[in-house]
C-alpha cells in the first residue's frame, strides 16, 4: 500500500486514479476521453497464427512468421467501418516473439522471411490506424516464454527496455495493456521452457507504469498495481447490471473473494476511479483457426455484447483475428459492419425531445437538459432520490431506455426503477441499480404516453445528463446448425417468427430457392450447410456450417456420454468419471480431436493437464500426445489438440490429470475425432 500511495502523488494524478478525501471519486481527464471512445479494438497476429495454438512456448522459429499479403490498411479500414475508436496491437504475446525489430532481442520479425527480415509490423500498423483515423494502443507481454534471464533480475532490464522502445518510437499511445498471465511457470508445466518460478513482488510496476505515464501522458494503463484502468474479470464480453466505475484501496478489497469476481462489480464505497474495459473476441480464440471459422460470434451475440458492456457503464474492447495472410478473414470484416449498423440503428432515432413536458425539481430549466440529446450538459437533483416524470404528449411505442450520469462529478445511482402510464396508474417496467457513463435498457414494445424515472437509492445528490427511448426494430439473427449422432441437421433461430430456408448444394439460399426447413433431416457425411432466417421483409445473414465423417456408430465409456458430447449441441454436457473413452467401432487413422468444456455457468470437470491414448483392441494402449490447455478458468473455449504423427486405432481415451475445479470429474460439451480417413474393416476388440 505504500508504493501504491506514493506512485500517486508522484505527479500522476492527471492520468492515475483519483483517490477522494470526503467526496466522491470522479474520473481524469484521460479515463473521461476514453470511456467516450465506448467500442474500441484489440488485434491478436503473431507466430500463433502460424502454429495455430493460443498461448505459444517461446520456442517457435521465427521463419514461421511471413504474412505475404499483409494489409494493416485493411485493418484499420474495418475497425473504422465498424465504428470503432481506436485499435490495441499485441506487440508481443507470452512467446516473445516482437512484431518489431526490437534491439534487445532477435526473437522478431527482423529474423523472420517477411520483408527479408526489414519489416516493423508495429509501424506498418500505427500509420494504417493514424490514415483512417484511429487512436492506437499496444500491449506487451509480462511474461516470456522465450527470454532465458525469465525470472531473473536481468530480464527485468530487457523488458523495460522494450517498454521504452514502443512508447517512445510510435507516437501518441491511447492505452498500453498488459496481460496479468505472467506466473512464470504459466500454463505449459510440461513444456522445461516453462518450469522458471518468480516471487510475487518481481515486476517493479511501480516503475513500470510510471515510465508509461510519463513517457505517454494521454494514456491510460490496463494491468499492474498503478492502472488507471481495469479488467471487467471474464473474457466472456459483458459487464454486470450493478456497474460501479470506483474501486477500493488494494487493502480494503473483501479477502473472501476472489479479486476478479470484485472487479466484475467494482465497490459502491469505492474511492478510486478505475472505470472498466470489457475484453472479448469475435471469434473462440485469440488468435485465428481456420477450425473456428464457422464459430464466429452471430450478430445477434455481438450486438447483447454491445448492450451489455457499452450499455453497463463499461468500454468494449473487442479482438480481431488476422489470419495466415496477414489479413482480417473477408467474414469477420462484413459481420463486424453489420454489427456497428445494427446496434447504431437501433439507437439513431432518439424519441424523447426538449419540447416535452418534464417535472422532478425545482430547477425546471436545467431539468431540460436531460431531453436535449447532449451528455455534456446536466441537471442537479434536490434530492438524493429524486423522481423524473415526462410527458410524451401522445402515445409513443418504445423497447430502449438509454440513461446517463454526467459523471465528471462521479458515479452516483445506486438504484432505480423505471415506470410507464398505462390505464390511469404506473406500471413499473424495470428495477435497476447503476446508472454511470451509460446504461441502456432493453426490454419488449412498451406503448405510453407518459414515462418515470425514480431514483431509490444513491451515494449523493444525482447528477444526470440523458434521458433516451428508441424503437429499435429487430432483425432476425442467423440460425444455428447443429447436427447429431445420427447426423440429423438441426436449424433453430432465436425470433420464432421467423422461416428458416437451407441449402445442401453450396448455393446461397433464398426464399426461391431454397428448402424451407420444417424439422430436423439427415444428411450424415461430408456435407456444407447454408441457411437464413426471414421474417417478412427482414433477412439474416447466412449461417454456414461443414461437417465431416459420421458419428453414428460411435459408441463411449461410459455408454450415456455418448448421447451428450456428440449431440452436436454445445450447451448440453456431460460430467462423469475419468477418463472418457470414444470407441469408433472401426479402426481409423486419427489426426488429433477437439474439446469443448462445459459450457455452463457453473461448468464443473474443466480439463487443463491431459492425456491422450490410443488402442487397436481396448486392451493395449499407447500414449499420442500429452499437454495443457491455456487459461481454461477465463476462456473456455473448444480445444484442438493434433498429434504429432497420425495415429492408427478403434479406441481413444481422454484422461484428465488436472481440472480447474481440481475434482476427479471430467467435463465435455462437445468431443469431435479428426479423421485422416476409416480403415475398411472392423477389428475384434476388448472393452474395458
Amino acid at each position: 500500500m505504500k508504493n501504491y500511495i506514493i506512485g500517486l502523488l508522484s505527479g500522476l494524478l492527471c492520468v492515475a486514479p483519483v483517490i477522494a478525501q470526503n467526496r466522491l471519486a470522479e474520473p481524469s481527464r484521460v479515463q473521461l476521453e476514453w470511456q467516450r471512445m465506448e467500442t474500441t479494438a484489440f488485434v491478436h497476429f503473431s507466430v500463433n497464427t502460424y502454429t495455430d495454438m493460443e498461448w505459444g512456448y517461446g520456442n517457435e522459429s521465427p521463419q514461421l512468421f511471413n504474412p505475404e499479403k499483409l494489409d494493416c490498411r485493411q485493418w484499420a479500414r474495418t475497425c473504422k467501418e465498424a465504428g470503432l475508436q481506436g485499435v490495441i496491437l499485441t506487440a508481443k504475446h507470452h512467446d516473445g516473439f516482437c512484431l518489431w525489430p526490437s534491439a534487445y532481442t532477435e526473437h522478431s520479425v527482423k529474423n523472420s522471411p517477411w520483408k527479408n527480415g526489414q519489416g516493423d509490423l508495429v509501424r506498418e500498423f500505427v500509420d494504417a490506424c493514424r490514415e483512417y483515423g484511429l487512436k492506437v494502443g499496444l500491449y506487451l507481454s509480462p511474461w516470456d516464454c522465450n527470454h532465458p534471464e525469465y525470472g531473473k533480475p536481468e530480464y527485468i532490464t530487457y523488458f523495460c527496455n522494450q517498454l521504452r522502445e514502443l512508447l517512445t518510437n510510435y507516437g501518441e499511445l491511447y492505452e498500453f495493456w498488459f496481460d496479468g498471465a505472467n506466473g512464470g511457470r504459466g500454463y505449459y508445466g510440461t513444456d522445461s521452457l516453462h518450469t522458471r518460478k518468480i516471487p510475487a513482488d518481481y515486476y517493479p510496476w511501480e516503475k513500470i507504469t510510471k515510465m508509461v505515464y510519463e513517457l505517454q501522458p494521454n494514456c491510460v494503463v490496463h494491468g499492474g498495481d498503478l492502472a488507471n484502468i481495469r479488467w471487467v474479470g471474464n473474457e466472456e464480453g459483458y459487464a454486470l447490471e450493478e456497474h460501479w466505475s470506483t474501486v477500493r484501496e488494494p487493502e480494503l478489497y473483501d479477502k473472501n473473494v476472489q479479486k476478479r469476481f470484485q472487479w466484475m462489480k467494482g465497490h459502491d464505497d469505492g474511492t478510486i476511479w478505475m472505470p472498466s474495459e470489457v475484453d472479448v473476441s469475435v471469434r473462440p480464440g485469440w488468435y485465428y483457426h481456420a477450425s473456428e471459422d464457422h464459430k464466429l460470434k452471430s450478430l445477434s451475440k455481438l450486438t447483447d455484447i454491445y448492450y451489455e458492456s457499452v450499455g453497463r457503464n463499461s468500454l468494449l474492447l473487442l479482438n480481431l483475428t488476422p489470419n495466415k495472410d496477414g489479413l482480417i478473414p473477408a467474414q469477420d470484416s462484413i459481420r463486424l459492419c453489420e454489427w456497428h449498423k445494427r446496434y447504431t440503428s437501433e439507437l439513431s432515432n432518439n424519441l424523447m425531445s426538449d419540447r416535452m413536458r418534464i417535472s422532478g425539481g425545482k430547477d425546471t430549466k436545467r431539468l431540460r437538459c436531460l431531453l436535449d440529446g447532449n451528455r455534456e450538459s446536466y441537471w442537479v437533483a434536490d434530492t438524493k432520490t429524486p423522481v423524473v416524470e415526462v410527458d410524451f404528449g401522445k402515445k409513443l411505442r418504445f423497447n430502449r431506455l438509454l440513461l446517463q450520469e454526467y459523471i465528471e462529478k462521479g458515479q452516483r445511482v445506486k438504484a432505480f426503477t423505471i415506470e410507464y402510464w398505462k390505464d390511469g396508474k404506473w406500471i413499473v417496467l424495470d428495477t435497476q441499480t447503476t446508472i454511470g457513463y451509460k446504461r441502456i435498457l432493453r426490454f419488449p414494445e412498451i406503448v405510453s404516453s407518459r414515462l418515470r424515472i425514480c431514483v431509490k437509492d444513491s451515494r449523493d445528490i444525482p447528477y444526470l445528463s440523458e434521458i433516451q427511448i428508441y424503437l429499435a426494430e429487430t432483425v432476425p439473427d442467423a440460425p444455428v446448425i447443429s447436427r447429431n449422432q445420427k447426423g440429423e441437421v438441426s436449424l433453430t433461430c432465436s425470433d420464432s417468427n421467423a422461416a428458416i430456408f437451407y441449402t445442401l448444394d453450396g448455393k446461397e439460399p433464398t426464399v426461391s430457392d431454397g428448402i424451407q426447413y420444417q424439422k430436423p433431416f439427415v444428411s450424415d457425411g461430408d456435407c456444407i450447410v447454408k441457411s437464413i432466417a426471414v421474417n417478412g421483409n427482414r433477412i439474416s445473414t447466412t449461417a454456414i456450417r461443414r461437417f465431416e465423417g459420421s458419428k453414428a456408430i460411435w459408441t463411449t465409456i461410459p455408454a450415456k456420454a455418448a448421447s451428450r458430447i456428440f449431440d452436436g449441441v454445445e450447451h448440453t454436457a456431460w460430467v462423469g468419471t475419468n477418463p472418457l473413452v470414444v470407441d469408433l467401432n472401426a479402426v481409423c487413422k486419427l489426426k488429433g480431436l477437439t474439446y469443448l468444456p462445459d459450457q455452463s455457468r457453473w461448468a464443473s470437470g474443466l480439463v487443463v493437464k491431459y492425456v491422450i491414448e490410443i488402442s487397436k483392441d481396448g486392451d493395449q494402449w499407447e500414449e499420442a500426445i500429452r499437454g495443457e490447455f491455456a487459461n481454461m478458468q477465463n476462456h473456455p473455449v473448444e480445444q484442438q489438440i493434433l498429434f504429432p504423427k497420425v495415429c492408427e486405432g478403434c479406441f481413444i481415451r481422454f484422461r484428465a490429470l488436472s481440472t480447474v475445479d481440481n475434482s476427479d470429474r471430467l467435463g465435455a460439451a462437445e468431443l469431435n475425432v479428426i479423421l485422416f480417413h476409416y480403415c475398411p474393416l472392423k477389428m475384434d476388440k476388448v472393452k474395458n
